[in-house]
């Protein structure tokens, strides 16, 4: 098995055909029997050529004669594969990085083979003269250097600095490009965490709590299950379920009660919705609906894995108003379509994928699933707004907007007295979501 080759053409599906890394990558990894140290290759040239894309293209700007945006799909993807390892990577020498490059462009590109082998001999010399480290202080514009070392789009990195300032964005800013933590949330419906926390540990997993969510794990050391945790006889019995300190947050905020009717208007992949049905302990009812019927699939198996018994699931696109559910649930969780701006550590494509039209277009979905979740609640009831997303536009301002059409709602500030929520990897290396309670 090749595992460049592999990543070469993983990455092209990516950033040519619009497919999306983890379904890429979990599909190709189920296809092939790849050595756990290939494996590891893999999944850090992949990951690593998405997060610091702009960062290579700059790197390959400064030793090319050619723009990157006029190379072959194919070239570009080669050199990015080769700098990554040069810059990143250690333990292969840099001779052999250069050869398996050339000799990956022999076979798919031969005419770029010279080429190649001269960017990678400039950039090598480059290494050997200015060491790896980026020059921020070459940098007049601060935001502009940010945007190139840590790949992340100029229009981004403002939206970050709107959001949390300039202390706080530049310092989320780094973490960006790092692994999130492996973190699940314990079922409560089966175990404690303090049981989890024992189980794992003597199943070979380090563990520890979360320190935002009183269900929260991390797991700091996968062990025999580093390459597929779900093979864990916890996993399989419903013991815990793969989830984000952030998106358990979200849920916590709602604070859901046994007894309640509960409306969950985007509910795929259903981590959320499992959160209300075991914070309920399985008492009162759950709504969850879901535009795509294939995806309900992945909350029905969840369910019975966990043991959640008070939800009902529907195929029914929130943007289209039931008259008959008017004013009929207790509480509702709207966890809206998103830019997912929040979350591109672990989808870094998402980056340089995003575009204005399909910006303005989630905007308008997300404008009309308020809308319709205001007039679902009784009145005295409580909807969770939240997205994972850092964009204004689909965050205070679609509640600012909200207010004006429904000038009697209430927002409930947060515990810190806040009117809208933030998380960031900050916060004990949660997702940066985005969350509002409001009272009809």
């Amino acid at each position: 098995m090749n595992i460049r080759k592999l990543a070469l053409e993983t990455l092209l599906k990516i950033d040519y055909d619009g497919a999306y890394s983890n379904l890429e990558i979990k599909r190709n990894l189920q296809r092939f029997s790849i050595k756990d140290d290939d494996r590891r290759l893999y999944l850090n040239i992949v990951y690593g050529c998405l997060q610091n894309q702009i960062y290579l293209d700059y790197l390959i700007k400064q030793q090319s004669s050619r723009p990157v945006n006029k190379l072959h799909k194919e070239v570009s993807e080669i050199l990015r594969i080769a700098i990554y390892q040069l810059y990143f990577l250690d333990k292969i020498p840099n001779y052999a990085i250069v050869n398996e490059s050339v000799n990956l462009a022999a076979e798919i590109q031969p005419q770029a083979k010279g080429f190649i082998n001269g960017v990678l001999r400039n950039i090598m010399r480059k290494i050997e003269s200015d060491g790896k480290g980026f020059k921020f202080e070459n940098w007049d514009n601060e935001k502009e250097a940010l945007s190139i070392r840590y790949s992340l789009p100029l229009w981004i990195v403002h939206k970050y600095y709107e959001v949390y300032g300039v202390e706080k964005a530049e310092a989320i800013i780094p973490l960006l490009n790092e692994k999130p933590p492996f973190t699940v949330r314990c079922n409560t419906l089966k175990t404690s965490q303090k049981q989890l926390i024992q189980d794992l540990q003597e199943a070979g997993v380090e563990a520890i709590p979360g320190n935002l969510s009183p269900n929260a794990v991390h797991l700091t050391n996968l062990g025999i299950f580093e390459n597929n945790i779900e093979n864990s006889h916890l996993y399989r019995d419903g013991h815990f379920l793969i989830q984000d300190q952030a998106a358990m947050l979200t849920v916590e905020r709602l604070n859901p009660k046994p007894g309640n009717r509960i409306l969950d208007m985007c509910a795929a992949p259903g981590g959320k919705t499992t959160y209300l049905s075991q914070m309920m302990d399985n008492d009162g009812q759950i709504i969850g609906r879901d535009v795509y019927a294939s995806r309900l699939k992945l909350i029905e198996q969840s369910m019975q894995r966990l043991g959640c018994t008070n939800i009902r699931l529907e195929d029914q696109d929130g943007c289209d108003f039931s008259l008959a559910d008017e004013a009929s649930f207790d509480k509702i969780l709207l966890d809206a379509p998103c830019t997912g701006l929040g979350v591109v550590r672990r989808k870094p494509e998402i980056k340089y994928h995003s575009t204005k039209e399909g910006r303005k277009a989630l905007v308008k979905i997300q404008a009309t699933l308020l809308e319709n979740a205001v007039r679902y609640l009784k009145p005295g009831g409580e909807l969770l707004y939240s997205t994972c997303t850092i964009n204004k536009d689909e965050n205070e301002n679609q509640i600012s907007k909200l207010l004006v059409k429904f000038p009697k709602l209430q927002i409930i500030p947060d515990d810190n007295g806040n009117d809208y929520t933030y998380t960031s990897p900050l916060m004990d290396g949660c997702d940066s979501f985005f969350m509002c309670l409001l009272r009809k």
